[in-house]
């Protein structure tokens, strides 16, 4: 079972027989998607059709703006930064749940809540981060995820412990964030105040003064995000082949690592023939106490989406989809905190 701990990639629009064979032999407990993987509405949804039927979770990132996998299907969607400052989160967390709906994906890995500082995140993460009070952010991320559900969808936090503050690019390099008590409680605060509501938290690959990424780091996965902030939903791995985490051993040894830090859903996002390695070396090096634990907060999450599934509705014609999406991205300043027909 210790592969139920993994989320994977594949290479393109369809299933090879060579990952057909490992997700036969290692079944994750999910696949995520990415632009490569989408070509066509119908394919779209026989591709995660496929994947639902082998009992998978289908993942996906649906945040609009700077990282919107579905706008070659539906056009662009409004950014997270300008949903919050039009007081639109909630209708953006709507529109991205009906879109992931519309094709069958269970869980949409978003809302961003790092803050977005000058000279860091602002150059880095773009206009996926709402802004920079930590009040105003969590208003909007929890606005946003009350759509998502809304439509039957999951969510998930990003990315714990902050991200606000690094000036790199974690899928390139290694940030070290700066020692700054007071910034770093400033981080946390979107995720304190949503802890209680949020069922998932990603961890990223940000170090701090230790030179540990949090991904890989016991302080952070369990003291911090389980002691400090209490949280008890899972915590799901940014993807180990990013190049933060260059410096930590191949892919295997980053999977052990992760699992031992807390993290309870691993992702390999495209060496998928690397993850049966990375199976056995998480079965082989963490406890029977650690996997039992993470396998239980795995299975409390997914029973968490089968609830928010039954709340799904019939989905409307592909164009009146295509032009809420549109809608949205042109609302006027004088609608702003109003509703907004959808």
């Amino acid at each position: 079972m210790i592969s139920r701990l993994f989320g994977v990639g594949i290479s393109g629009p369809e299933l090879t027989p060579s990952e057909r064979e490992i997700l036969d032999r290692h079944p994750p407990r999910g696949v995520i998607l990415f632009r490569r993987n989408i070509e066509t509405p119908e394919q779209t949804s026989r591709l995660v059709a496929e994947l639902s039927a082998r009992g998978l979770l289908v993942f996906l990132d649906q945040e609009g703006g700077p990282v919107d996998r579905l706008r070659d299907l539906l056009g662009p969607s409004i950014s997270f930064r300008e949903a919050a400052a039009r007081g639109l989160a909630r209708r953006a967390g709507e529109l991205a749940g009906e879109s992931c709906a519309r094709f069958g994906f269970a869980v949409d890995l978003a809302p961003v809540v790092d803050r977005r500082i000058e000279g860091a995140s602002a150059e880095v993460l773009r206009d996926r981060c709402a802004g920079e009070d930590p009040a105003a952010v969590a208003r909007a991320a929890r606005e946003f995820l009350r759509g998502l559900h809304s439509r039957g969808v999951g969510g998930c936090l990003k990315h714990f412990p902050g991200l606000g503050r690094a000036a790199l690019d974690t899928h390139l390099a290694l940030p070290k964030l700066p020692e700054n008590a007071t910034e770093r409680a400033r981080d946390l605060e979107p995720f304190r105040r949503l802890a209680g509501g949020a069922r998932a938290v990603m961890i990223s690959h940000a170090a701090g003064r230790d030179g540990v990424p949090a991904s890989l780091s016991g302080k952070v996965g369990r003291r911090l995000l389980r002691g400090r902030l209490r949280f008890r939903g899972v915590a799901f791995s940014d993807d180990l082949e990013m190049g933060a985490l260059a410096a930590f051993g191949d892919l295997p040894r980053r999977a052990l690592l992760a699992g031992r830090a807390g993290c309870d859903l691993i992702f390999v996002c495209s060496r998928i023939a690397e993850y049966p390695d990375c199976v056995a070396a998480v079965g082989e090096g963490i406890s029977q106490r650690r996997a039992a634990e993470a396998l239980a907060r795995m299975d409390r999450y997914t029973a968490h989406l089968a609830r928010l599934r039954r709340r799904r509705r019939p989905p409307r014609p592909m164009p009146a989809l295509i032009a809420a999406i549109a809608r949205l991205k042109t609302v006027d300043e004088h609608v702003r905190g109003r509703e907004v027909p959808l």
